[in-house]
């Protein structure tokens, strides 16, 4: 299995931000797909999407039209839905806020061992990923252009890939055993270390309980980063039980937490 490097220890920088950022975190997450890639998943799993490869151009241009600078937040979610990253290569990456607001639109090519109940069809897609919509939707209200959001913010997903059964069933991380996954985790809590690091995060938005952990297990194991403040915020999906005043739950959470001054801009 290929090695993920930490760069924890490595020299601070006093740069103005560049592409050098954004190379360094496609780095990353071209090691970390290595990585993945070698990994032994259950046998639940018969089908694997990773956007970030196949959706690269779409994936490249959000990274370096928006994440080309440090951010002093990191909004972090799970891993791709079938209906947004899968289709677009932007986390979180329901078609119409990326092409409308966010205003990506690129080559999407297919992945591997496609499933044919879960096709990839990128920007062709018709189908709405409510997530996407919901959590895009909130910050086009708030910071009125994505400029405004980018400016303290960006978004990081624990892992690339999107599970299927045979049936095209979405299947996650959190839907298996802590031991099943246990050696993802070894991977993929070191690589979230190392872009919290790289980005200089102080504050990680974790959406879901999933994330809190992931969150929580690498920021613990990393003593530089133990002064990393974690904040809880609901999951956006609909599958969630009473979740549709979502947006007021994401609003109280960013108010608790004195992140909304991040966001705000006024009428």
């Amino acid at each position: 299995m290929s090695e993920v490097t930490s760069v924890f220890f490595a020299s601070d920088t006093n740069e103005e931000p560049n592409d050098d950022l954004c190379d360094e975190f496609l780095n990353i997450i071209e090691n970390y797909n290595e990585s993945l890639s070698q990994l032994f998943l259950p046998s639940k799993v018969k089908h694997v999407y990773n956007p970030t490869i196949y959706a690269r151009d779409t994936f490249e241009t959000y990274i370096r039209k928006y994440c080309s600078s440090k951010k002093k937040i990191m909004f972090f979610g799970m891993n791709p839905g079938p209906w947004g990253m899968s289709q677009t290569g932007v986390p979180f990456g329901e078609i119409s806020s990326v092409r409308d607001w966010l205003c990506i639109e690129g080559q999407v090519d297919r992945p591997p061992n496609e499933n044919e109940f879960r096709p990839v069809k990128g920007f062709q897609c018709t189908r709405t990923e409510v997530s996407g919509k919901r959590f895009w939707g909130l910050f086009k209200k708030l910071c009125h252009t994505p400029e405004n959001f980018f400016k303290t913010s960006f978004v990081y997903n624990y892992i690339n890939q999107q599970w299927m059964t045979s049936s095209g069933c979405n299947i996650t991380p959190s839907d298996f055993k802590m031991s099943e996954m246990e050696p993802l985790y070894n991977i993929g809590d070191l690589v979230l270390a190392n872009v919290l690091r790289l980005y200089e995060v102080d504050t990680v938005v974790a959406i879901g309980r999933f994330c809190l952990l992931r969150a929580q297990k690498a920021i613990s194991q990393y003593i530089l980063l133990k002064n990393v403040k974690i904040v809880y915020m609901p999951h956006p999906s609909p599958r969630v039980v009473n979740n549709n005043n979502w947006e007021e739950k994401a609003l109280h959470c960013l108010k608790s937490h004195d992140l909304l001054q991040y966001y705000s801009q006024g009428e």
